[in-house]
């Protein structure tokens, strides 16, 4: 079987960024952000090696990783593993939108 590409959607570049910025900022230190973003390639590569390992969102198709507190949120298809979003788990999950 052929492997998957990893792509990131903008949303899910601007959503980590963010959440990257805010760690940086109020611990005045990248060391927790680094460590974070570390984490995530992390679980990202393991999607890429199972693509199906993650959580299933709703009956949609949508999947997602955690790592605490996150949930990074993705979809798999026959080309790629396309993330969505890094979504704060702590944050009221009638908020989340998942769009393709």
């Amino acid at each position: 079987m052929v492997g998957r590409t990893l792509r990131w959607s903008k949303r899910a570049e601007n959503s980590l960024a963010k959440i990257l910025a805010y760690y940086r900022d109020r611990n005045e230190s990248s060391e927790y952000s680094d460590k974070l973003s570390r984490e995530i390639s992390n679980a990202l590569e393991r999607v890429v090696a199972n693509p199906y390992m993650g959580h299933q969102q709703g009956k949609g198709d949508f999947r997602f990783v955690i790592v605490y507190p996150f949930q990074v949120f993705y979809r798999v298809t026959k080309k790629e593993i396309r993330v969505s979003l890094v979504w704060d788990a702590r944050r009221n999950p009638d908020t989340l939108k998942l769009t393709r």
